[in-house]
């Protein structure tokens, strides 16, 4: 039988490994059996005396994989101290902004029982570059934004906002290009990470 995949089994693997640890348990005895539940959008740290480092790194390929690793290393960082005075897991959901990007994640700290060294499991859910291109759009564009959220298509668009379908395209490639969009779910993507800025906290 195949082995689940995903956060929830690889946390709760990791959650039962924790409880049944005691002072002298390893890092690598703690994640181990977790790693088969990992997922490529999902990253491993380990901090100790020498600062984080990367277990297992972020292997979606996208220009995002450096960015998504350093910041699960600094979000452990700036939670270890915390986790070591709780002497409990710290789980949290989380929505950042670092080197114009959003990064939208889950994440499990558990600390060594005893003091020492902290692990943490991230999922990342979303990591889109931020942009300060989309202000100064009209009414039209805003309506444009609005309906392709709520998934119509060019020519339902056009009916709604009375214009021709070949207009509101123009509009839309105007758009693409101001975001740097290639496709219509990339602007789309793109033009709601633009509107989390300054929404989350930064690292």
């Amino acid at each position: 039988m195949r082995s689940k995949k995903g956060f929830v089994h690889a946390s709760r693997e990791l959650l039962d490994g924790w409880i049944s640890s005691s002072e002298k348990t390893l890092p690598e005895q703690l994640y181990g059996p977790a790693l088969q539940h990992f997922t490529a959008n999902m990253v491993l740290c380990l901090q100790g005396n020498d600062g984080p480092i990367i277990v297992r790194g972020y292997s979606v390929r996208t220009w995002q994989s450096g960015v998504v690793d350093e910041l699960a290393c600094r979000w452990l960082a700036s939670r270890h101290h915390e986790a070591q005075k709780l002497a409990r897991p710290i789980s949290a959901t989380e929505l950042v902004e670092t080197e114009r990007k959003h990064v939208a994640f889950d994440g499990l700290i558990l600390p060594q029982k005893g003091g020492g060294w902290s692990l943490a499991a991230v999922d990342i859910q979303l990591a889109l570059p931020s942009s300060n291109l989309i202000s100064g759009l009209d009414s039209i564009d805003h309506a444009i934004f609005q309906l392709l959220y709520h998934g119509l298509s060019v020519k339902e668009i056009a009916q709604q906002v009375e214009l021709s379908h070949r207009t509101v395209e123009h509009r839309i490639e105007r758009l693409k290009r101001r975001l740097g969009a290639r496709t219509i779910p990339q602007l789309v993507a793109l033009s709601i990470a633009n509107g989390l800025t300054g929404k989350g906290s930064r690292f």
